[in-house]
């Protein structure tokens, strides 16, 4: 037998399995052209490693990988570097507010154009506009009872003293605050609205109203029984918190810069969701600042029940 008829049908199986590799390779080239095709016009992205993804936090991550227009985020600046809204724009994404006790924005993008965002040289990080509830009060009937928030603390002592929360200013960020409910009648000096869909700094429902009662409220209609902890206080309203009981953190940096702004002593949150710390940069950074320059920031932990 000669070489080259051993050689032949060698030579025709190494050619048949070239080919099917071949094959293999194009229709999988293929495959990803499509797929990209398809995220690209849906706006789901697939994510490559790159210094640029670090920046984008895990939870906003996962919100881009479902694709959609208008995710809601934060981005942060890095030091020295703040953007304004004509920077955020040609990123391609919508500015919704530009913070000054922060460096940082919240704004709303597509996934493509958050991905882009992370690209410029002057974003430090960019977070998911995250969530923020309050519960609402309960409905109680004529028959309701409950030891006084004052009685708790033993606030009368301090009464006594003469130390009554005078001259102090308290910034209630939360659903509002009914001005007329007898408790309450000329304690706000100040108030704001952050609810887009809601145009009032009226208590929608119920939990600011009785936050704002339990630290500064007169007593008038309990005769005196439900008195607030400082009776002689001020207060803010400062609505960031909607009827159904939901905010967001972009809201809450917000109002913790008007706060500011306004004369507030101490900022009151009594919110559930806010996990303050590195997992909530942008907020916590924002109540740092609010600390440092001497505003005591008091936030509920956990709130949940």
């Amino acid at each position: 037998m000669s070489f080259r008829r051993l050689a032949s049908p060698i030579l025709r199986s190494g050619w048949k399995t070239m080919k099917k590799t071949v094959c293999l390779l194009a229709v999988s080239a293929s495959l990803a052209v499509l797929a990209m095709a398809l995220s690209y016009n849906s706006g789901v992205l697939f994510f490559a490693e790159g210094s640029s993804i670090s920046k984008i936090d895990s939870s906003l991550q996962q919100t881009m990988s479902c694709g959609g227009e208008e995710i809601p985020f934060i981005v942060m600046f890095k030091p020295f570097q703040t953007a304004d809204e004509e920077q955020l724009s040609r990123a391609g994404v919508t500015s919704e507010h530009i913070y000054h006790i922060i460096e940082g924005a919240a704004g709303v993008g597509s996934s493509r154009a958050i991905r882009d965002l992370a690209d410029q040289q002057w974003v430090e990080a960019i977070y998911l506009d995250g969530t923020v509830q309050a519960a609402g009060p309960i409905r109680a009937d004529d028959n309701f009872t409950v030891t006084s928030p004052a009685r708790m603390v033993n606030a009368s002592a301090l009464w006594e003293d003469g130390i009554n929360g005078s001259g102090v200013v308290v910034a209630v960020m939360d659903s509002g605050i009914d001005k007329n409910h007898p408790d309450l009648i000329g304690k706000v000096i100040g108030e704001v609205n952050y609810i887009k869909n809601e145009e009032t700094t009226n208590d929608l429902l119920g939990h600011g109203t009785m936050c704002a009662a339990i630290i500064a409220g007169s007593g008038k209609a309990s005769g005196g029984k439900y008195r607030g902890i400082a009776p002689g206080a001020s207060l803010l309203n400062v609505r960031v918190i909607d009827s159904d009981g939901r905010g967001k953190d972009s809201d809450i940096i917000s109002g913790i810069e008007w706060a500011m702004n306004n004369g507030a002593d101490v900022i009151s949150m009594s919110l559930g969701g806010m996990d303050l710390g590195e997992t909530d940069l942008p907020v916590t950074t924002a109540a740092d600042k609010a600390m440092d320059a001497g505003v005591v920031v008091c936030v509920a932990s956990g709130n949940s029940g």
